[in-house]
């Protein structure tokens, strides 16, 4: 008996063409993005794409004939659990057998999702419209799992899925409803398609014009919650705070991909120069040390416990401004006593978190400064630094020098004096064992058994770090890079999957996190102590004002901390080079080098103000005059001359009307009047302030936010950000589908 046919030779071939080819593009849309992140798909998807469009085409041609769905189905699924089974049979090895049998599955679903999209195209209206719909919910849920999850990223992704739907529903009707004698209708479904393209571009066009509005305040609102999406599903070394500022993540996950940004951070003033010369040496900025890995989740995190910690930890917004915090602890657990050196340096906060403080190592100071008022706009706040300064640091001494032979040979220079150091000594058996600590498994004994090969032919432990940079460095068989920076190196697919094996063992690519962290655990399983160090990368580009460095949110950077008796922790970068992604251009801003004279600061609370007056009342136990502290017994009232003072508070300038009663501020005066009242011998608080003109010129008012009210306020907003407003997401979904 003979097979009929339920569509024409014509139908089935404009079913090819005008249905089952743009599917087939849009597979390999969706397809491209997973492969983006989950490595173990081997980045294959061009193959893949073809696997669904021979299920999709196949089917088709099947089905414009009347053979059943169920019983076709049936046998195709029959077929390939056959050879699934017998591919698990003859590969040898369980590795081999894993993957082999993974390639044919993923070969399977996406053939036989093909074929089920197929028969909805020639024989169903309604799995047809079905499928359009999951396509749009598998896009969403595909961004929401390889991205930062943003307004802006759900409409790039979206878009062109939406598009498609559209078509498809369109389309499949016109062809379903066809007039098989019809000659003319490549013509007429020409005009058809034409017209739709207009009036979708109009549609767009409308709804992008009247919820522009609606967009930009979900643009806005969902911004606040990217550190948390990053921290979800792509990791950043940077986070945001709740008025935007920018800090350095206290932990860092392996994850997937890496979140970028160009984000001007601050511009710091490094006042350290080779010796004898005007050639700036520039010196890597740190913000935290990750002492500690969690193995469940794979993160690298700050250990308040960890022994002879040397992080001074100082929030600068708390520090009333031109006074000053040290701390000489941290100075002694550092270590170093040798080639060691105080260095300065100034650091103008652009987006960074008011209470973030950044500094090259081992910073021990922190002293709030003005930034002048003509770049007021430009820089929120100040600090200046003091840093107890290993000479052999320097970031070209750190940076992997990818074989730049000048470079290799300033590096060699330090080499030669950390040669010195046959075998490290540590303070105690405590600290050792703390920096040293391996986590006890075959995957960690793995790591470093690779430790000890690449590291067989070197004798002191500076070699045995150099050994395993050169090996990061090194080539394959083919003379290719044997490892490679990468924003996205993807997971290894399996669940709890070891990530920094998967990197050292098979993919071989990763951003700064991976290749500190397996430094980190290879010098371990040697017996060297390290750590990782997080923070900025510096580049010396500015040609025009040595010293002045600028920092971008993509120079946030992890490297690697060695501890050498006498010397101290001395910085190692083992990343190799990130050749694919252009640096943050230079800067053209001009760094605020005219910094006023400070002659008096006075350290108070707001009593009273007079707007009309433009005059300040303050109570104060504590002043600056000169650079020298005067500390009273009992409160004074102060009344100073604001007339021509800018106030400020932790996110830039306000009106002196923002001022309120028992508000804990700090005022500085530059005015002229005050430089040639002198400080004389016995001069206290009280004969200080009788010298001074009442009401006295104040030229700026910084506002000390008040501790309780900040941690209630971010309290507050962690909150919201936690709970997921379903009802916004579910408005977006519905405008979308619009």
């Amino acid at each position: 008996m003979a097979i009929t046919k339920v569509h024409s030779a014509k139908k089935t071939i404009y079913q090819l063409l005008l249905l089952a080819l743009p599917t087939t593009a849009v597979i390999a849309f969706m397809l491209f993005q997973l492969n983006n992140y989950y490595s173990i798909l081997k980045n294959d998807w061009l193959s893949q794409s073809i696997y669904f469009g021979i299920g999709c085409a196949t089917s088709i041609v099947i089905h414009s004939y009347r053979f059943r769905f169920i019983t076709l189905g049936l046998i195709i699924f029959l077929i390939n659990y056959g050879i699934y089974t017998f591919v698990q049979s003859i590969t040898i090895g369980e590795f081999d057998s894993f993957y082999a049998t993974i390639k044919f599955f993923l070969f399977s679903v996406l053939f036989c999702s093909g074929w089920l999209i197929g028969f909805a195209f020639s024989r169903s209206k309604y799995l047809t419209i079905t499928w359009s719909v999951v396509a749009i919910i598998f896009e969403i849920i595909l961004i929401g799992k390889t991205s930062d999850f943003t307004f802006s990223s759900l409409v790039n992704g979206i878009t062109p899925v939406l598009i498609y739907a559209f078509y498809t529903i369109y389309i499949a009707e016109l062809i379903r409803n066809m007039n098989e004698g019809e000659k003319t209708f490549i013509w007429f479904i020409g005009k058809r398609l034409g017209l739709f393209a207009v009036l979708l571009l109009i549609f767009f066009t409308i709804i992008l014009t009247i919820f522009d509005d609606n967009f930009k305040a979900i643009e806005k609102d969902w911004a606040g919650q990217s550190s948390e999406q990053e921290g979800k599903d792509g990791e950043s070394m940077t986070q945001k705070d709740s008025l935007g500022g920018v800090s350095n993540k206290d932990q860092s996950k392996l994850t997937g991909s890496l979140s970028k940004d160009k984000q001007l951070v601050f511009v710091a003033h490094l006042d350290n120069f080779f010796e004898g010369t005007n050639t700036p040496n520039p010196l890597y900025f740190t913000s935290h040390y990750y002492t500690k890995f969690d193995t469940e989740t794979q993160t690298f995190e700050i250990d308040e416990k960890m022994p002879y910690n040397d992080l001074f930890e100082v929030d600068p917004s708390k520090i009333p401004l031109y006074f000053k915090e040290k701390n000489d602890v941290v100075v002694k657990n550092s270590g170093g006593t040798v080639d060691r050196k105080i260095v300065t340096a100034e650091i103008y906060k652009v987006a960074m978190a008011p209470s973030s403080y950044v500094a090259p190592s081992t910073a021990f100071y922190c002293h709030p400064i003005s930034v002048p008022k003509e770049f007021k706009e430009q820089y929120k706040s100040a600090y200046s630094a003091k840093m107890w300064v290993s000479k052999l640091n320097s970031a070209y001494f750190i940076y992997n020098p990818a074989g730049m032979r000048e470079l290799e040979q300033f590096q060699e220079q330090r080499f030669e004096k950390l040669r010195g150091v046959e075998k490290i000594i540590g303070p105690d058996k405590a600290f050792m064992d703390y920096y040293t600590f391996m986590p006890k498994d075959q995957e960690y004994n793995r790591i470093g058994d690779l430790a000890k090969k690449v590291t067989k032919n070197a004798k002191t432990p500076v070699d045995k770090v150099i050994a395993i940079r050169d090996y990061f460095l090194s080539k394959d068989e083919l003379d290719q890079p044997l490892f490679a920076y990468s924003d996205n190196p993807g997971i290894p697919g399996m669940p709890s999957a070891n990530k920094l094996n998967y990197f050292l063992f098979e993919n071989r690519k990763g951003y700064c996190a991976y290749f500190a962290g397996a430094t980190l655990f290879m010098l371990r399983s040697l017996g060297i102590p390290s750590r990782v160090a997080t923070g900025y990368s510096t580049t010396d580009r500015s040609s025009k004002n040595p010293g002045w460095y600028w920092f971008y949110q993509d120079q946030a950077h992890a490297w690697v901390q060695v501890y050498f008796q006498d010397y101290g922790w001395i910085d190692f970068d083992t990343t190799v080079p990130d050749v694919n992604t252009q640096q943050a251009e230079q800067p053209d801003g001009t760094p605020p080098t005219d910094v006023p004279n400070t002659y008096l600061v006075i350290d108070g609370n707001v009593e009273t103000v007079d707007t009309i007056k433009k005059t300040i009342s303050v109570t104060s136990l504590k002043i600056l005059y000169h650079d020298t502290e005067f500390v009273a017994k009992n409160k004074s009232l102060l009344l100073t001359d604001a007339a021509i003072a800018t106030v400020s508070n932790d996110t830039g300038e306000v009106k002196l009307s923002a001022l309120k009663k028992n508000m804990h501020v700090t005022c500085i005066s530059h005015a002229e009047a005050l430089k040639e009242i002198y400080i004389k011998e016995g001069d206290s608080f009280s004969t200080i302030i009788k010298k001074l003109p009442i009401p006295i010129p104040i030229d700026e008012v910084k506002i000390i936010n008040d501790e309780k009210k900040k941690k209630e306020e971010e309290k507050k907003k962690a909150k919201e950000e936690s709970d997921i407003n379903w009802l916004k997401v579910l408005k977006i979904v519905l405008i979308s589908l619009s």
